[in-house]
């Protein structure tokens, strides 16, 4: 996993419990021969051969396991969106060993997917990627509490105990910062990644993601509450589409059909949360075992941070979110600027 601020999301499983659990494949029960399989999608659970009926092939570096967080693309497979386009997608697996950035900057996969500060962090290293489009235009951290005793904003942690995982403790620090909260305000609790301590009363809040430890405690009948940090300050682009400049140089076109048929598959996610879940759970994630119900929920979260009043239609970089990003990045210690960041133009070629 990165040790960015702003960690790529988990999912149903715990990115950050499989790291704890120790290693990608021992850790998921995946073999490499699963990871070969699964590796190739076509236009019905993958059974296309590479370069059929005179495609383009390409291939999408997920930034995890085939979940609901990639229901966009899962939809457009199974409903030949890629294919329409004159595209034969292959995808590889992410997972806490994975490095998408590397496997894009090496040319092994033409689009990758990860958060704006692994990309700003992987640039300023060296690597010659840029974000072509962001799928999530509110960061998935938010502090999860109880219903029956809701924390509803920054200022009611006051006084409280708070949960903090060690890899979120920038981004719970920034948020701090960014309200003007004093650290001595807030009892700082350590915690590992499952939302126990919320449900035990061990803490009354907690930094978490919100397409994930809610759900997992709503699936067992806890009632929850959340607050985004994206609603008060701590605004980052996160499940950004990232390309090579070289191939946003060469195949713009290419790039433009690839995120026309992810936004269409997105759109009808949007409209019916229930299509990416069955796809992930009896099909692209099959081998996984997930969690139908949870998933389901997961689903519908995302909606909530991919549609915002600046971005009314999945897949979107609008000008005032690429801004606050980087301001947002420059506070956390990471140095960029928009045009460094950000290319806008292939999402201008995908159209309306």
């Amino acid at each position: 996993m990165s040790s960015s601020p702003v960690p790529s999301s988990r999912m149903s499983w715990s990115r950050r419990d499989l790291l704890r659990a120790g290693g990608f494949a021992a850790a998921a029960g995946l073999s490499a021969s699963f990871l070969a399989s699964c590796s190739s999608g076509g236009d019905a659970g993958g059974s296309a051969s590479a370069g059929s009926k005179g495609r383009q092939k390409m291939t999408f570096q997920l930034s995890w396991l085939p979940t609901t967080e990639f229901a966009g693309t899962w939809i457009a497979l199974n409903k030949g969106y890629y294919s329409t386009e004159g595209i034969d997608l292959s995808w590889l697996p992410g997972g806490p060993n994975a490095s998408p950035e590397t496997v894009v900057s090496s040319g092994k996969a033409t689009v990758g997917m990860l958060n704006s500060d692994a990309v700003a962090k992987a640039q300023n290293e060296g690597a010659p990627i840029k974000i072509i489009a962001a799928l999530c235009q509110k960061s998935p951290f938010c502090i999860l509490s109880k219903a029956s005793t809701p924390i509803s904003t920054p200022q009611d942690m006051i006084g409280k105990k708070i949960g903090v995982a060690a890899t979120d403790q920038t981004a719970f620090d920034l948020l701090l910062t960014l309200n003007n909260i004093k650290k001595s305000q807030v009892t700082v609790v350590p915690v590992q990644f499952d939302p126990a301590p919320v449900a035990n009363g061990e803490v009354a809040g907690q930094i978490v993601y919100y397409t994930n430890e809610p759900q997992s405690l709503e699936v067992r009948g806890i009632k929850t509450h959340t607050f985004l940090l994206a609603d008060f300050g701590y605004t980052v682009l996160s499940d950004v589409f990232f390309a090579t400049e070289q191939t946003i140089a060469e195949k713009p076109d290419l790039l433009a059909s690839f995120l026309r048929a992810t936004r269409k598959g997105w759109t009808d996610n949007i409209a019916d949360p229930q299509l990416g879940t069955d796809l992930a759970v009896g099909t692209y994630g099959k081998s996984q075992g997930l969690d139908a119900k949870q998933q389901i929920l997961e689903s519908k979260a995302m909606t909530d941070l991919i549609v915002t009043p600046a971005a009314p239609k999945a897949i979107a970089l609008p000008d005032a979110l690429m801004t606050a990003t980087v301001a947002t990045l420059k506070k956390a210690g990471i140095n960029t600027s928009v045009d460094k960041l950000f290319n806008t133009q292939i999402l201008a070629k995908v159209g309306v």
